[in-house]
């Protein structure tokens, strides 16, 4: 009996509540153009989808309710939170355009009831929303300080917070419902089989780890040595590329400062380094130079003894004034080219041997320019061409039996033989009892091709980082088996080569697949297949009402900046209430 009484005391106090927020505009004529917190609309609107108007405050309420209007300008224009609360807003009404079409209905005292019972306020967001994305029930707090339902507090946040007529805000949560009625329908179909839930088990629990090297081409770029005969040769065979690059480089051979271009064998010195030490250094430089007047070969020397760019033949490329510490451009921009520094160039870094290669000012010809941006094409075709060479010599290296750990020696030393130890030969004395020094071992360049080891991975997972695609590399990995573990074939990852072998693999069993694994990969897998039935569905919807012109779009909505700051200032009105 209390029972029944304490219930019948709960509806009439649910009801009361939706007839004081009836009778609000009554009261305090709220929801009239002059009304305190209520914007006149106008013909200012966000979208308009088959003559439907989203207007600009309806938009204002749902950016208002997932706390948007919050977040600094930037952190929403980067988070693209005014374009995901449009489609939101879009789709709502495309949904709700097919829940007439279905004769779908939904009854406004009963949504009220549920707003105030449950204290929430129902938004739809958009189908391609990003996970933890604020929609569906969105909780609120209506309660006083008693804990009691509240109805001046639910005016107050109508009015205040979401800036709606109490009419306003009970026709947009009707229409959230339609649509959801629509989600629903679209969405009751949808089931996972057992089949699907297990290969998910499979995708979540099978792993896989590799031994690999890349091989990339950046690194092999420095490596190319250009001829005029081989570029010449390479021109011709690539006239198109050639033609088409200068179109778009044009105009970096237009109206240019002067500038030199040079060889150099650099002898570093260390800042902190001695007098004895930039002697010695110098005396190095003078040897240097001497080889070169005698006639050796300026890049060849560059190569084997300069501390930089020693990989191009000591070739830096052109440059303006301006870039390089003063003695060393002095001597650059006095050389013609071909010309050779009589004397050593001392700077802060080092001693330089300098040659000239050349100087320009102005428009450079395009015979000229075509030239030079050639060098570049080849140099990336050929650099692109010794990584594929290289990759293929790596996995014969290893298919007739070798290790990685010997690969990785053999790189190393760029694919030189051991040394094999003299037969025969024995050491006595004391020269037997002396250690051989251990040389520490030279930095790699991090782009060298060297042995590296994945960690364990799914089938789901990238099997090695990188600005490519792994996903190749990692179906691989879970078609070979440990009796077989290397590739036929090296793998292309964008436009690195890749040589790898299986080092590890586990396989799913039926052990851990029990009654509450299967539950949970259901469950995600459901709300992975809905989502997508939904995003076929609404996309059929959105693209036809395009494809009709029944979808208008205000820009001035989508921009970001003073109409945030008013609506943050919205915000914490409503949180001193």
């Amino acid at each position: 009996m209390l029972e029944n009484i304490g219930k019948r005391i709960q509806t009439f106090l649910l009801l009361l509540i939706i007839v004081l927020l009836s009778l609000v505009m009554a009261v305090i004529g709220f929801g009239t153009p002059g009304a305190e917190g209520c914007a006149t609309d106008g013909p200012i609107y966000a979208a308009k989808v088959y003559g439907e108007t989203i207007t600009e405050g309806d938009f204002r309420a749902a950016y208002n309710l997932t706390g948007f209007n919050r977040y600094e300008t930037e952190r929403a224009r980067t988070l693209r939170l005014r374009e995901y609360t449009l489609d939101g807003l879009i789709e709502r009404e495309l949904l709700v355009k097919e829940a007439e079409r279905l004769g779908f209905n939904a009854n406004e005292d009963d949504i009220m009831r549920e707003v105030a019972r449950e204290e929430v306020v129902w938004l739809g967001g958009p189908v391609d929303a990003p996970d933890g994305y604020p929609a569906g029930a969105i909780p609120q707090n209506f309660s006083d300080r008693d804990g009691n339902l509240s109805g001046d507090n639910i005016r107050r946040f109508i009015q205040y917070y979401l800036r709606r007529s109490v009419d306003e805000f009970v026709q947009w949560q009707v229409r959230e419902h339609l649509a959801n009625d629509v989600r629903d329908t679209v969405t009751a179909s949808v089931t996972v089989s057992p089949r699907e839930v297990w290969d998910a088990y499979v995708q979540d629990t099978d792993r896989a780890r590799m031994s690999y090297v890349r091989f990339d081409p950046a690194y092999y770029g420095d490596q190319v040595e250009i001829t005029d005969a081989a570029l010449t040769a390479w021109m011709g065979q690539n006239e198109e590329a050639v033609d088409q690059e200068y179109r778009r480089q044009r105009h970096r051979y237009t109206d240019l400062p002067e500038q030199a271009r040079v060889r150099q064998i650099l002898v570093e010195v260390a800042r902190d380094a001695t007098d004895a030490d930039r002697a010695d250094a110098r005396r190095r430089a003078e040897d240097l130079l001497r080889q070169v007047q005698g006639g050796a070969d300026f890049a060849t020397v560059a190569r084997q003894h300069s501390d930089a760019n020693a990989s191009r033949g000591g070739d830096m490329g052109w440059f303006p004034r301006g870039r390089h510490p003063a003695p060393f451009e002095e001597a650059a921009f006095s050389l013609e080219d071909g010309a050779l520094a009589e004397e050593i160039v001392e700077t802060n870094i080092g001693f330089h041997v300098v040659k000239g290669m050349g100087q320009r000012q102005g428009d450079v010809p395009e015979a000229d320019a075509k030239r030079e941006l050639a060098e570049d094409l080849y140099r990336d075709a050929r650099a692109g061409e010794l990584a594929r060479e290289d990759a293929d010599r790596a996995l014969a290296y290893l298919s007739d039996g070798h290790t990685m750990e010997e690969l990785d020696a053999r790189l190393q030393d760029g694919w030189a033989e051991p040394t094999p130890a003299p037969e025969g030969e024995v050491v006595e004395g004391e020269e037997a009892a002396l250690e051989p020094e251990e040389e520490e071992p030279a930095e790699r360049d991090p782009r060298s091709p060297q042995v590296r080891e994945t960690r364990s991975f799914t089938r789901s997972e990238r099997a090695i980082p990188g600005p490519f695609d792994s996903g190749p590399l990692t179906e691989a990995a879970f078609e070979m088996s440990l009796d077989d573990p290397l590739p036929e074939a090296p793998i292309e990852l964008g436009d690195s080569w890749f040589v790898y072998q299986l080092t590890e693999r586990t396989e799913a069993t039926q052990d851990g697949f029990d009654a509450e694994t299967r539950a949970a990969i259901e469950e995600r897998l459901l709300r992975l297949k809905r989502r997508e039935a939904l995003s076929i569905y609404i996309g059929q919807l959105r693209e036809r009402a395009e494809a009709e012109g029944a979808i208008r779009i205000n820009p001035a909505i989508l921009s970001y900046g003073a109409s945030d700051e008013e609506d943050e200032e919205s915000g914490e009105e409503t949180a001193s209430l």
